[in-house]
């Protein structure tokens, strides 16, 4: 081959390389307000399904391939077993319990895949032989997929909240280190 044929497939080749690929540098796409209400609304289905002890409910709100990590981090794959587990939850420790919804910020973060993170409140367990499940402030991280045009809980994760380290955000902190506690 001649020399302007080899550098013309050169460029060629070279150009598949350095170009960018569009979905990576776009920015995600806005949410419409419908869509916005819709994850508000599964969101606090949960909550809603949660307070009424309603597992049918509940793993409405789910895909099928639902993957859960509770905050002990029992890991839950499925739409069965994530129903199995709130089930023998709901006989159990959290019969009668009720939670509700602080906060939520929902944000795109694909077409038709939505975060939400939430601040949540769960109370403690009326029976006395579980007096070991005290309430707890919790972040629960939602990762939402709309398919066939509905929103569902794709993934879910939820942490307690430590109180006592909850204002030390290290993002917040001025120096190196964990800062020390203010009374000494």
């Amino acid at each position: 081959m001649n020399r302007t044929v080899l550098a013309t497939l050169a460029v060629i080749a070279l150009s598949g390389c350095t170009t960018r690929d569009s979905a990576m540098t776009n920015t995600p796409p806005a949410l419409s307000a419908d869509d916005e209400s819709a994850l508000r609304a599964l969101v606090n289905g949960f909550a809603n399904a949660w307070n009424q002890h309603d597992m049918n409910a509940m793993h409405e709100l789910d895909t099928e391939d639902v993957e859960w990590i509770n905050v002990v981090g029992h890991y839950w794959r499925g739409k069965v077993n994530v129903y199995k587990g709130h089930t023998a939850i709901h006989n159990g420790m959290s019969a009668g319990t009720s939670m509700s919804v602080e906060s939520a910020t929902i944000r795109s973060i694909a077409p038709s895949v939505a975060i939400a993170v939430a601040t949540m409140h769960f109370g403690a367990s009326p029976d006395p032989r579980y007096a070991w499940a005290v309430g707890a402030k919790t972040r629960g991280s939602f990762t939402m997929v709309k398919r066939n045009g509905i929103w569902k809980i794709a993934h879910f994760q939820n942490t307690v909240i430590d109180p006592k380290a909850e204002n030390q955000d290290a993002t917040k902190w001025e120096g190196p280190g964990y800062p020390l506690p203010r009374d000494r």
